[in-house]
């Protein structure tokens, strides 16, 4: 299920953000890598959207969001992380997979970006397995705690939905 952040979820927050493959992952200069409890709390506390929580429990399982969204070109990038209990259980691919229908179908979004670095095989996976399409590798273009890498380039545009799909 997706929701706003709540100051509940700081705690959860705080885990994400400190957590070695996050950290690991994280573009050099990424102002929440390795961010401090009280910064988790002031974030969660303006409603950022989304929190992709366990249905059953309500427990914090991910996070999805659109990036850098440019409203007159109708592009946006969208991001997204997974606590390290809900990995390889689907939570950020059917987050992402919600977040860039909804984008291309309600918001009007004409592509929806998602950028992964190729060591991350995690990530590969959720952009796989929410629907985006691979386009190609854009060389050397990721620079992240583990130094330089490629960025795989993937996007959703509404040709990718099937009628009636959101």
């Amino acid at each position: 299920m997706l929701r706003p952040f709540e100051a509940a979820d700081a705690a959860g927050v705080h885990a994400a953000w400190n957590e070695r493959e996050f950290l690991r992952f994280a573009p050099v200069g990424f102002r929440f890598a390795g961010a401090s409890l009280d910064r988790a709390v002031e974030w969660c506390a303006r409603g950022e959207i989304f929190a992709g929580v366990e249905r059953a429990s309500g427990r914090l399982a991910c996070h999805v969001t659109l990036f850098g969204a440019d409203w007159s070109s109708k592009v946006t990038e969208i991001h997204y992380w997974t606590a390290v209990w809900a990995r390889g259980r689907g939570f950020a691919a059917e987050a992402a997979r919600a977040a860039g229908r909804w984008a291309v179908s309600e918001l009007g979004f004409a592509r929806v970006s998602l950028l992964s670095d190729m060591r991350n095989v995690g990530s590969l996976g959720v952009a796989r397995a929410a629907g985006f399409r691979f386009e190609g590798v854009l060389r050397n273009a990721s620079w992240t705690r583990s130094g330089r890498g490629d960025l795989a380039s993937f996007s959703l545009i509404p040709q990718d939905l099937e009628p009636g799909q959101v």
